[in-house]
């Protein structure tokens, strides 16, 4: 598929997010498919995993005995996908745009990867083709950021390593009912290709060659600097990691546009496709509370034809 019409604007960030948020994510996820979606499959069932980033979701399937497929926009992720789950199927396409013949037991979307797409229109595109996916029968488990998810906040997590750090952090346009999330690279000077560094919250967007640190001062004091932080402060203060970054560390920045989606609506756009079905339940896999405007996963069930 040509580049202009895939979200590539996530190569740049694969290497870092295979390095980190795709293990975090995963510690969550598992417990919830689990729960929520794999004891309703067959055994050795063909899965689609839609967005599947660096493949860390698919590999576990995999190591479950089922049939994965895997389809993201970024060649970039693939190439990591590829290496973290080998016996997987990974395809280069965009999510509202993909047509597949009915294969499919389930076709899951996860890490919010779906709020990237900034319409409920474009949304609607995906449930249409993932229905097309599908086998009669077959289920689709999603999550999405919902109306209350974003926020403005400079820092809301990071890491630190002794090659590299990063932050994340957000904001929030409640008028147009968009968001921003800005990743901050940080890595020592003497890194940092000439003319590749990126001004903090500047739009422009680094090789994915510079998101990728050489070997760098690993010393006794910059370990116990990196333990201190990843483990105590930072779900306290994730903020404090600008202090203890080196001052010769130089940031590079990515920024990506999400819009959050309310639970009326996204059910709406379902069952207007044909999914019938729809359950949708909280982070820990409870049926989500009316009141509940941060986040949802759900369920929808393609009825036989």
């Amino acid at each position: 598929m040509p580049s202009e019409n895939r979200y590539t604007a996530y190569d740049p960030w694969a290497w870092l997010y295979n390095q980190s948020e795709a293990h975090l994510a995963l510690q969550n996820l598992m417990p919830l498919l689990e729960k929520l979606l794999l004891p309703r499959l067959p055994e050795n069932g063909q899965i689609l995993d839609l967005c599947c980033g660096t493949g860390q979701v698919s590999q576990q399937l995999i190591l479950k005995g089922y049939h994965v497929t895997g389809l993201d926009g970024s060649e970039k992720m693939l190439h990591y996908a590829r290496e973290n789950a080998p016996q997987g199927k990974f395809v280069l396409e965009d999510a509202r745009s993909f047509e597949f013949s009915p294969t499919f037991d389930a076709v899951i979307s996860t890490d919010s990867s779906l709020n990237h797409i900034m319409s409920l229109d474009e949304l609607k595109q995906v449930f249409r083709n993932v229905y097309g996916a599908l086998k009669n029968q077959g289920l689709f488990l999603f999550d999405l950021g919902l109306e209350d998810r974003y926020r403005n906040i400079k820092i809301d997590n990071g890491e630190l390593h002794p090659e590299y750090a990063w932050t994340v952090g957000e904001t929030y346009d409640r008028e147009n009912k968009t968001g921003t999330f800005t990743i901050t690279l940080f890595q020592p000077n003497s890194q940092v290709q000439p003319n590749s560094q990126v001004q903090p919250n500047s739009q422009t967007q680094p090789s994915s060659q510079n998101l990728k640190p050489k070997a760098a001062n690993s010393g006794t004091l910059m370990q116990l600097k990196c333990f201190f932080y990843n483990r105590v402060l930072r779900p306290l203060h994730p903020s404090v990691l600008l202090q203890l970054v080196d001052k010769d560390w130089l940031p590079s920045t990515l920024m990506f546009s999400v819009k959050p989606y309310a639970k009326q609506d996204v059910q709406t756009a379902l069952e207007e496709v044909g999914f019938t079905q729809v359950a949708i339940y909280d982070f820990r896999g409870n049926v989500s509370a009316p009141n509940n405007t941060q986040s949802a996963y759900f369920v929808a069930c393609k009825s036989a034809d």
